[in-house]
């Protein structure tokens, strides 16, 4: 008897796969994928609060306070007081951490190169295209891009 995947297993078992390597690729800089996602954030946002963080990766408050924490204890970000609104936070990055998103986005161009050469120039644009029209789709959104639109 033959077992027939879903259709959207190959693109899961894909992005698994590119997951794996993107941790590879970070772990000697010490953060995961998730984390490496948050600084770069907060590089394209700007100093803001872990409740925009929050809604901008569709998170719950907790979890991304988690996850503050952890960039704090690894002096990538620093937290302060809003001066806007006293009882918030503002989350910023540290010269480290600025120096980290650069290592960051070198990763990522790595991956980027790794998929180019694995299905050729032409197919990689069109996976690309059809991924951010899939991710749009489904309500996902780069996160600070309402902020780079003037809205909020």
């Amino acid at each position: 008897m033959t077992t027939q995947h879903a259709k959207f297993h190959a693109l899961l078992h894909s992005a698994d796969l590119l997951e794996k390597r993107l941790t590879e690729r970070l772990a000697p800089l010490g953060v995961r994928p998730r984390q490496a996602r948050i600084l770069v954030a907060i590089d394209v946002i700007g100093p803001t609060s872990q409740t925009v963080l929050a809604r901008e990766f569709d998170i719950t408050k907790g979890s991304m306070s988690t996850m503050i924490d952890r960039l704090l204890a690894l002096d990538l970000v620093v937290r302060h007081r809003s001066e806007k609104d006293k009882r918030g936070d503002v989350v910023a990055l540290t010269p480290a951490g600025a120096r980290m998103v650069a290592d960051i986005r070198d990763a990522w161009q790595d991956i980027d190169t790794t998929i180019g050469s694995l299905l050729g120039a032409e197919k990689e644009q069109v996976l690309i295209k059809l991924a951010r029209e899939l991710k749009t789709a489904l309500g996902g959104r780069i996160p600070g891009e309402m902020q780079q639109k003037g809205v909020d």
